[in-house]
């Protein structure tokens, strides 16, 4: 299992890699200039030079550049964008941001409870919702609680998570004229009522289309297991249909329903963009997207690779959580 580990971290490290690079070329051959947006676009050159100089985008992009107009075509800089960026990442230095100077680590301490309050109660929804009807459905199979399951998980896969955020706030505000406080953090244990009232309805919106999904596969993999041969003898020998559920079928239908969990949490360690939006809640999501409208490149390529990290810790774990589901699963 140690050997095991260390393979795939230093594979997440080669995929990191390629992925800093990829961010780093996209955000520079995307169309428009930082300086722009801070002088405006009848910015004279030298203000937009010195602009340019002082976020340091007037060095070479990468180390090595190819120059086919110079006696050597291979040139080296001892100073460049690229260099620069991942000697401050490895020694735990996130940059400044471009747009309004503030340490992009800092608001990462203050935007990351925002996104793992929402990420933890909407997978709550999800594992209580999703599992357990799931669960139902493949028990009742073809019954009337199988069909109500199967299409209320369909219509929920169908319906865009942005329309139901946006009934979810106009129908009670039309209705009852209550609306869940908007615009600010409410921090949970200054005043719990109020963090939950801001959480809970974008926590619903995503949890409940997450469970969808968690649950039209819970149903399909449990019955793929209920008529495995181990499964059929457990019933030949009389155990109850709950033991035998409970005790040797969930754990190993569990399996691909772990995978799934965990890419939909790797996706929401990085922020849900829409939801935040609608909700006004300052998480990642709403972050990066206000980075990327503003060119910030500190903050979105350090983002970036934080959602490549998260997502390369996650799928590590679940891959480690199947030897505890599933004993026979060995790792070489």
């Amino acid at each position: 299992m140690q050997a095991y580990i260390i393979r795939r971290l230093i594979t997440g490290v080669f995929i990191l890699f390629i992925l800093s690079l990829v961010v780093f070329l996209l955000l520079r051959i995307a169309p428009g200039d930082p300086a722009n947006l801070r002088c405006g676009l009848d910015c004279p050159p030298e203000r937009r030079a010195a602009i340019h100089a002082a976020l340091g985008l007037d060095k070479p992009y990468f180390p090595i550049s190819i120059d086919f107009t110079r006696a050597s075509v291979v040139a080296f800089s001892g100073d460049s964008q690229y260099g620069s960026w991942m000697v401050d990442v490895v020694t735990g230095d996130l940059g400044v941001s471009t747009f309004n100077g503030q340490p992009v680590l800092d608001a990462l301490k203050q935007r990351l409870p925002v996104t793992l309050e929402l990420l933890i109660i909407t997978m709550l929804v999800t594992v209580a919702a999703g599992i357990p009807f799931g669960i139902i459905s493949a028990l009742f199979r073809n019954s009337p609680p199988d069909f109500a399951v199967r299409i209320v998980a369909v219509l929920w896969l169908a319906v865009p998570s942005f329309w139901i955020a946006t009934l979810v706030l106009f129908i009670p505000l039309e209705l009852w004229g209550y609306a869940p406080p908007l615009g600010r953090t409410v921090d949970f244990f200054d005043n719990p009522w109020d963090n939950l009232r801001q959480f809970i309805p974008p926590a619903i919106v995503l949890g409940l289309a997450s469970a969808a999904g968690v649950m039209r596969l819970t149903r399909s993999s449990l019955l793929e297991v209920m008529r495995t041969d181990y499964i059929r003898t457990a019933q030949s020998k009389g155990l109850r249909d709950t033991v035998v559920v409970g005790r040797h079928a969930l754990k190993n239908s569990l399996i691909p329903v772990v995978t799934v969990i965990g890419l939909q949490v790797s996706a929401l360690l990085g922020g849900t963009v829409i939801i935040e939006q609608i909700f006004a809640l300052p998480g990642l999501g709403q972050y990066i997207l206000q980075s990327l409208i503003v060119k910030d490149f500190p903050v979105v390529q350090t983002m970036t690779l934080y959602a490549g990290v998260a997502v390369v810790l996650m799928n590590l774990l679940v891959d480690i959580s199947y030897a505890w589901l599933d004993p026979r699963i060995r790792y070489a």
